[in-house]
């Protein structure tokens, strides 16, 4: 495969510009016809898409699509990572993100003649929720994958507090800042330790994959994070997808269970849903991204051919 990184420009809230960096991998071969845009969870990132080998494992997303055809795109959330935001940039709110990447991703496919490929959103945990919030607000592709990710919430992961923001996505916009800034103390929060491979849902298949996934930790989104977590909060959104869903989970997931996950995109044209034995939260440091990465691919050419 062919690797470069780019910049983009995209015009800010504010009126200011930001830059925003993503990479872009290209098979050697023929094209498949077939893009891949790729957001992480919160605290990840796009180095999540590109692990590499582990022993006799491929851990890498990136590697596994390219060989098969596939483009491949992986981006950094704004704020965090190679897009951090200029200096007195006010709160951002994941909505203005999601138009950020939804600017970034037209002009990718602008600039790299990459228009006549038939585009995929794919977004692990948080991503799968800014993944939603791009397809809703811009409808940028052909089909979402979500993985590891769901519009159900996560309760056991808000405070009391945050609770009473269930259902309620218009107050939650607008006293987002607030509750980010007294649970966090900041807007971009740097994360003490990443997935502590303690159990099967929060590590890798083994120490080394683990420690790859600690390696690749940014600081939390936190604007993000939190409004993944709280149930209803895009709701609205989630309802507006019309195109193919792609879920899957891990036997050992997060969150509400995987069956429930279709049930607040009624009106996508067709779900598929997977779930993956002996995998964790981190679909792609398991063995199973093999598997993963095949039956995605089947469902991709199903959709758009």
């Amino acid at each position: 495969m062919i690797e470069h990184e780019l910049t983009t420009i995209v015009q800010g809230f504010d009126g200011r510009e930001l830059s925003l960096k993503a990479n872009i991998f290209v098979p050697d071969g023929k094209s498949s016809g077939l893009l891949f845009f790729c957001l992480p969870g919160g605290g990840a990132s796009r180095d999540y898409f590109d692990m590499g080998m582990v022993g006799s494992v491929d851990y890498s997303f990136v590697s596994h699509m390219t060989a098969i055809g596939h483009t491949v795109i992986t981006m950094d959330h704004p704020g965090t990572g190679t897009n951090p935001l200029p200096e007195g940039h006010l709160f951002l709110k994941p909505r203005t993100a999601s138009d950020y990447l939804a600017a970034a991703f037209e002009q990718i496919c602008s600039d790299e003649d990459l228009e006549d490929l038939d585009a995929i959103g794919v977004g692990h945990s948080m991503g799968g929720m800014t993944t939603t919030l791009l397809q809703a607000r811009h409808n940028c592709f052909s089909g979402v994958a979500l993985l590891g990710s769901s519009a159900r919430g996560l309760d056991w992961g808000t405070t009391e507090e945050e609770k009473t923001y269930v259902g309620k996505p218009d107050a939650l916009e607008r006293d987002l800042e607030k509750l980010v800034l007294a649970r966090y103390g900041s807007a971009f929060p740097e994360i003490a330790a990443g997935p502590s491979g303690k159990s099967i849902t929060f590590g890798g298949a083994n120490p080394q994959i683990t420690e790859q996934l600690r390696n690749n930790m940014v600081s939390l989104y936190a604007a993000g994070g939190t409004t993944s977590m709280i149930k209803g909060s895009f709701a609205m959104e989630a309802a507006a997808i019309t195109v193919p869903i792609f879920f899957a989970f891990g036997d050992h997931d997060i969150g509400a269970p995987p069956e429930e996950a279709p049930q607040d995109y009624p009106n996508a044209a067709d779900i598929e849903l997977h779930i993956l034995e002996n995998c964790g939260h981190n679909s792609f440091a398991f063995p199973v991204i093999e598997e993963l990465c095949s039956k995605l691919d089947q469902w991709a050419r199903k959709t758009t051919g």
